[in-house]
């Protein structure tokens, strides 16, 4: 990162109010209670917003099938629909899902660019369930996938880490890149949980063996001891693949107030593995990040967890500068 370079910025978007379905975890409520936070807190409301275009469906289509994009496409143009029990789709969802998928493509282009250190897309509907040419649980396109394959396809990087700190696998991120040794999947989550993957024996195949790394965990497991495995299994991981960026699956549902599932972690836990990724990155990639907002539906834990991980960015540790 250039020293003229805005250490974080944020990338957050309106349109989401368009995909939210009454009583739904997976609600506009989320992204208010993230902003709202975020504008009462002196520091934070200071941080730059950066604009969100909507991401042009090629780019969606470096994660996904042609044919899961129009099926999302023809849904919402037919009046929306339930795509299963747990994830629907809106008249505007096709829309908002582009755009959510833009502002993380828009995330690499400015920190690919050196204009910011990291960036942060606060967006909605989430994605890394969302698999080549499946949506599940509450994701209808992979933004943190689609990011990633954008940074090597517009920016030439050869080498991308995503890491995944949702509660849940991400097995539709595990999905896209299983077979491809460029792109280091590393996830963190409860097991057993939702959706029944994330074993530490799916560790990719063909070219790709080798490059996903899951580290289930068993409920009630506490900050301290969550950060211990990413010490343990994660970082070494980080470092042995030298990432040139680093993007984030930034799902707070972890945090022990969460009602979707069983960790103890708590707004410390995520200040502290913001710091941890940003020395990281520091290390292999310029201090290039892009977070993108995942999971995460106790509306005061999410939103604290998130201004804990901005302030942390925002610091001389967040940009890599303090000690590791």
């Amino acid at each position: 990162m250039s020293d003229a370079a805005i250490p974080v910025a944020v990338l957050t978007d309106d349109s989401s109010d368009r995909h939210d379905v009454p009583g739904h975890p997976e609600t506009a409520a989320r992204l208010h209670a993230i902003l709202d936070h975020l504008g009462a807190d002196p520091e934070l409301r200071r941080l730059p917003a950066l604009h969100v275009p909507e991401a042009d469906p090629e780019v969606v289509l470096g994660a996904h099938q042609d044919a899961h994009v129009r099926r999302i496409e023809r849904a919402a143009r037919s009046g929306g629909a339930w795509i299963d029990p747990d994830t629907y789709c809106t008249d505007r969802s096709y829309e908002v899902a582009l755009r959510a998928a833009g502002a993380a493509v828009e995330g690499v282009s400015r920190v690919c660019s050196g204009d910011v250190g990291s960036a942060f897309a606060i967006i909605r509907p989430p994605g890394h369930h969302a698999t080549r040419d499946r949506a599940m649980g509450f994701c209808l396109f992979n933004n943190a996938a689609v990011a990633a394959r954008a940074a090597q396809r517009h920016h030439g990087l050869a080498r991308v880490a995503v890491v995944d700190i949702d509660v849940h696998h991400g097995n539709g991120t595990q999905d896209v890149f299983y077979d491809d040794a460029s792109v280091l999947y590393c996830s963190l989550h409860q097991w057993p949980l939702y959706p029944g993957t994330g074993r530490r024996s799916e560790t990719g195949e063909g070219a790709g063996a080798g490059a996903t790394v899951n580290t289930p965990l068993p409920p009630g497991t506490t900050g301290e001891d969550w950060l211990a495995a990413f010490d343990e299994v994660v970082a070494p991981a980080l470092r042995a693949h030298a990432p040139e960026l680093i993007v984030v699956s930034a799902g707070y549902d972890g945090h022990r107030a969460d009602p979707l599932a069983n960790l103890r972690l708590d707004t410390t836990t995520y200040a502290e593995v913001a710091r941890r990724l940003a020395g990281i990155a520091a290390e292999t990639a310029g201090g290039r990040m892009v977070w993108v907002l995942e999971g995460g539906y106790d509306l005061d834990a999410l939103s604290a967890s998130v201004a804990a991980t901005l302030r942390t960015l925002g610091s001389s540790e967040g940009r890599g500068e303090g000690p590791a």
